[in-house]
């Protein structure tokens, strides 16, 4: 696969291949997909903070470097519209090596792990319940447990503890949670509304092909020409032929 175009529609092969190779994909999957289009001999992110940061870039570089979002209002249902820069979230890299075993000692449990990454997040997505995803999650992510010098299996570790070592990964990779305050217009409620980066550049890809897929069926109508002649032309010809049909 090429690497995904500058401007979408510059590649338009390659953004059709990178949709059509996505849409029946998970959000994992898709994001994996997406970062080894955006530039052979990248090195793969080590962790989800990594990859959610390699993505915001990407959206900065392909797609801009504002993010408008929305979220609707846990209390009343109303959309609250809200905004965001892309170097804001690309800031959050932590400085240190992340993907390093790390450990800790809460409450006379001492616990090694590393930080997970995107297979973990896949694999532990197939739980349906949270408290079963975050379990199965620390389960792959935790590298040795004990207390008081005996090992223990991280099920038979108290939820006070497992709590705080979710904290503190995720004070570690600082953007693999990323999520923002909201106060809703209408009845001033306030919540934290979190981001899935993976869905949001997927969405972008998603709209660009589409839209890229509705003008090869408009040129098409109109002169018979077949999606390798329409793919053929220059992003500007094509403006240019779309102008004539629409305008």
């Amino acid at each position: 696969m090429q690497p995904l175009p500058v401007l979408p529609g510059s590649h338009a092969n390659t953004l059709l291949d990178l949709w059509e190779r996505g849409v029946g994909q998970a959000g994992t999957a898709r994001a994996d997909l997406v970062l080894q289009a955006s530039g052979a001999g990248v090195a793969p992110p080590r962790t989800l903070g990594e990859r959610n940061v390699s993505l915001i870039e990407l959206h900065a570089r392909v797609f801009g470097p504002q993010l408008d979002l929305q979220s609707r209002c846990p209390s009343c249902g109303t959309a609250a519209q809200f905004s965001s820069d892309c170097a804001a979230l690309a800031a959050l890299r932590p400085e240190a090596d992340p993907a390093r075993p790390h450990r800790v000692e809460i409450q006379g449990y001492v616990i090694e792990f590393r930080l997970p990454d995107g297979t973990d997040l896949a694999e532990a997505s197939r739980e349906d319940a949270e408290d079963e995803f975050v379990r199965h999650l620390l389960e792959r992510c935790v590298l040795a447990c004990s207390r008081e010098h005996e090992r223990v299996s991280i099920r038979d570790v108290p939820e006070p503890v497992l709590d705080d070592l979710s904290q503190r990964m995720e004070a570690l990779d600082p953007a693999a949670r990323v999520a923002f305050g909201v106060e809703c217009p209408q009845c001033g409620a306030r919540w934290d509304a979190h981001l899935d980066v993976a869905q949001l550049v997927w969405t972008k890809v998603q709209a660009a092909a589409e839209r890229l897929l509705l003008e090869i069926d408009t040129l098409a109508r109109a002169y018979g020409w077949t999606e390798r002649e329409v793919l053929a032309l220059s992003p500007l010809r094509r403006a240019a032929y779309l102008q004539l049909v629409t305008g």
